[in-house]
């Protein structure tokens, strides 16, 4: 407490952003227990592998961190000149080549096919667990983000027209 340890406030957790999007995954998860429990219970629980829910997750969860990943961006310091948006651009890219084009496939394969194969199935799961990883990585590193730039500053920088809203609603700033 006094000990003069040079120390002065404690830091907040550094893994803080990770246990917020841990936790949301959490509530990705309990579906996925409860269509376990009703697979388990009907004594077909092999064939949960072949459900299409693991692709529609893995697809919402590439574009749900996409998407948190770069607005926490664009709000924390997108006018940095830092930033390598290029490098940024070719992350996304990637990441929507090799993951959720795929997750997508691997969907209308699933949703095609009579019976899916134990390869489909697989592969469903892998890019399952892909997205969980790529979503708990993206959405922390945007969770700890700095949110330097207030909303109404951020849009006002875009210098968007807005010719069709009437007056009555545009900003007092004189637009």
């Amino acid at each position: 407490m006094g000990g003069g340890d040079g120390q002065s406030a404690p830091k907040p957790s550094e893994r803080a952003g990770l246990h917020i999007v841990a936790a949301e995954l959490a509530f990705l998860l309990v579906p996925f227990v409860v269509v376990g429990l009703a697979y388990f219970y009907k004594g077909d629980l092999v064939n949960l592998l072949y459900v299409p829910y693991w692709s529609i997750a893995s697809s919402v969860l590439i574009g749900h961190a996409l998407i948190r990943f770069i607005i926490r961006l664009l709000q924390s310091n997108g006018h940095d000149p830092g930033i390598s948006w290029e490098k940024v651009t070719l992350i996304f890219s990637l990441l929507i080549i090799f993951g959720l084009i795929p997750s997508l496939l691997v969907l209308l394969l699933v949703l095609i096919s009579a019976q899916p194969s134990m390869y489909l199935g697989v592969t469903q799961l892998v890019l399952f667990v892909f997205a969980l990883g790529l979503y708990l990585w993206f959405g922390s590193i945007a969770q700890d983000m700095p949110n330097t730039a207030a909303t109404e500053e951020f849009s006002a920088g875009l210098n968007i027209s807005t010719p069709n809203v009437p007056r009555s609603y545009r900003k007092a700033s004189g637009e």
